[in-house]
């Protein structure tokens, strides 16, 4: 692997990405650190962790259907186990030539999406060859076998794979640059055209069926519109006293509906009535719940709750008639989500991720009880052995308190000064309790880390969030800094050594330090920052289709700064680092995958090519990652080189002699 302290335009390192996602768990803080100089587990060790994506019951109640990246190459492939546990069966694989439309690559490519047929023998999934978010839609046997491809289009998106309940139809929905529809397409016949389920200049995507086949639901302008197949006129599920309610999820009689509705600033869930449209509220309090499901016998929804500080979530149930009040089932830090019953109803799956162990399918009883992981993706990692963070409060500069997640190394000694990291987040979202292998692999080596969830952030109510809406990158800045205020009143930490690491949303927030106060940091970790807010609202504007996502068509307004750049082209520069490159004293080590569908690549180009006709180009080392998707996390071989790359950058820029030595000898 060769490194470049600075690029033009063509020249760049060039990573062959196979890259996987992954984190651990551990028992008591305490024990794991005060276990002193135990040997640091190795790269080798830390690639042998995976994670569970997604998953489904299987229509018996005994076998289960997952996404996992237990595979070589690390994207996500589909697996078939049994509740009781035991070794999965992987079902999907590198798409053979047939499946490969010239000039794709021959390369593995991450499935997603899964879903079977009413009768549990045909499995559908998505899959995407260009950029991470263009999906087309495939299908194959449930037991294994050959894979058919129902869409062919590499330039749009066409997902949520929703077969109906005979078979003998397939449900999705397409997003073009005009927007989004969903199709049916005959199952039945091979050579049968995708047809628009409801034509017309009306948006709508995210189809479900109901339980006998007759109707479907979809969301429509922000609402759920129900319509049945055999003619008839859409209609909204819910008056206009109860707008933009989403996420539907029939009862199995299909005489009433789950939804979720953020109105009160915070996601709620309810129940409709699908005939007359009466709601029956299920739960109203300051924290997010979501992810309704329904029991068998159609009287209970299990769903997750968060903390109120988006940090955890747990698995709760309550009566579908609103009843009652919600029961938690699940205890202590970490994040659940996607819960299931059973067919039968006796039990519930869910997943669960802490940060100190992977994303793994656990099942328990419906009633309550003790839970069981029915999947492992530790491998030869220990959770007791890695990094508990403690939650920790300080201070805004106008007192708002704020919530952070601080990581001390295994071994830790109060008694000693440690380098720091500070973990930028993206946008839209937030740090919680669920686990970063890259973080973990870094904490490792000798590092405090402490994660930040600035103003702006999610999962702490739509208030919280709004609170950065017209001064994106001021507030947030303001806030960063004064976690590096509460840094210094650590006595264990060494404000000498500091360094920053964040993508996306983060990786801008890199930037906007590096020129805003080029003093503080000593290093900084960057992915897929943005650099120019022009240059990002023109390129998006150009090729809406790459960067759109099922649920976003990409804007050139952003809300956050109050309009377009040609309404407030002043704003816009402002807030571009690209403007003010001349103020970076720090080092950076950036890195920028070339499918990246969020953040174009150009991006850091641009930045790089400004460092180096400033003359700082010794200030830069950048790393392209020609087959990698924003998160850098699709190839298993991604993930390594990160792992081996960023502490060997953050020792040698933090000037960390032991470390260094130690890393260089691995």
């Amino acid at each position: 692997m060769t490194e470049l302290s600075v690029m033009s335009r063509t020249a760049r390192v060039s990573v062959r990405a196979f890259g996987a996602l992954a984190l651990l768990t551990a028992t008591q803080q305490a024990g794991a650190q005060q276990a002193g100089a135990q040997q640091r587990y190795s790269v080798d060790d830390f690639m042998t962790v995976t994670g569970v994506r997604e998953f489904l019951f299987a229509p018996d109640g005994r076998t289960l259907y997952f996404t996992s990246s237990a595979i070589n190459t690390g994207t996500s492939e589909v697996f078939r186990t049994t509740v009781a546990g035991g070794a999965p069966v992987q079902l999907t694989q590198t798409f053979v030539p047939e499946l490969q439309t010239t000039p794709v690559a021959h390369r593995a490519e991450p499935k997603a999406n899964i879903a079977l047929s009413g009768d549990g023998s045909r499995l559908f999934f998505t899959s995407s060859r260009y950029f991470q978010a263009i999906d087309n839609i495939y299908s194959m046997p449930a037991a294994g076998g050959a894979v058919v491809q129902h869409t062919f289009d590499d330039a749009i998106i066409e997902t949520a794979p929703a077969p109906s309940p005979d078979g003998k139809t397939l449900a999705f929905f397409s997003r073009t640059a005009r927007g989004t529809k969903i199709h049916l397409l005959d199952l039945q016949s091979p050579r049968a055209w995708p047809r628009y389920f409801a034509p017309g200049a009306d948006q709508e995507r995210n189809p479900v069926w109901s339980p006998d086949g007759k109707t479907l639901a979809f969301t429509r302008s922000g609402d759920v519109w129900v319509q049945p197949l055999a003619g008839g006129v859409a209609r909204r599920l819910v008056t206009s006293a109860y707008p933009a309610v989403s996420s539907p999820v029939w009862s199995p009689d299909g005489s009433r509906m789950a939804v979720t509705a953020s109105q009160s600033g915070f996601t709620q869930i309810a129940v409709v009535n699908v005939a007359t449209g009466a709601v029956t509220p299920i739960t109203y309090a300051p924290r997010e719940n979501t992810d309704p499901a329904w029991s068998a016998d159609g009287r209970t929804l299990a769903f997750t709750l968060s903390d109120g500080l988006g940090l955890s979530t747990q698995v709760a149930t309550a009566p579908s008639d609103g009843s009652g009040e919600p029961r938690i089932l699940t205890t202590g830090r970490g994040v659940r989500s996607n819960p299931q019953f059973s067919p039968d109803g006796r039990t519930i799956a869910y997943l669960e991720s802490t940060a100190t162990r992977a994303s793994d399918v656990w099942v328990m009883p419906a009633a309550g009880g003790t839970a069981r992981r029915v999947t492992n993706s530790m491998g030869r990692i220990d959770p007791s052995r890695l990094s508990i963070p403690e939650e920790v409060t300080f201070n805004a500069v106008d007192n708002l308190p704020l919530r952070a997640l601080l990581f001390r190394p295994p071994g830790f000694d109060a008694t000693k000064k440690y380098p720091v990291i500070i973990a930028l987040h993206g946008h839209p979202t937030h740090w919680d309790h669920s686990m970063n292998l890259l973080w973990q692999s870094v904490i490792n080596q000798g590092f405090v880390l402490i994660a930040p969830n600035p103003r702006g952030s999610v999962g702490m109510g739509h208030g919280f969030h709004e609170l950065h809406v017209g001064d994106y990158g001021g507030t947030e800045f303001e806030d960063i800094m004064s976690s590096v205020a509460y840094l210094r009143t650590l006595p264990f930490i060494d404000m000498t050594r500091k360094a920053t690491w964040g993508g996306s949303g983060g990786g801008y927030m890199s930037l906007v330090l590096a020129t805003q106060v080029p003093d503080t940091f000593r290093a900084q970790v960057i992915r897929a920052p943005v650099s120019s807010w022009k240059w990002l609202a023109m390129e998006r504007y150009i090729s809406p289709g790459r960067f759109a996502t099922p649920s976003r068509d990409p804007q050139r307004a952003r809300e956050e700064f109050g309009g377009a750049y040609t309404d407030i082209p002043e704003r816009y520069d402002e807030r571009s680092p690209l403007n003010f490159v001349e103020r970076v004293k720090v080092p950076q080590l950036l890195m920028h995958g070339l499918r990246d569908g969020s953040v174009p690549p150009n991006e850091s180009r641009r930045w790089v090519e400004r460092m180096r006709d400033l003359k700082k180009g010794n200030l830069i080392t950048y790393v392209e990652y020609p087959d990698e998707e924003h998160s850098l996390l699709r190839y298993r071989t991604t993930l390594r080189d990160q792992m081996e790359r960023i502490p060997l950058f953050l020792a040698t820029q933090l000037e960390l002699p032991q470390m260094l030595t130690r890393l260089k000898a691995r």
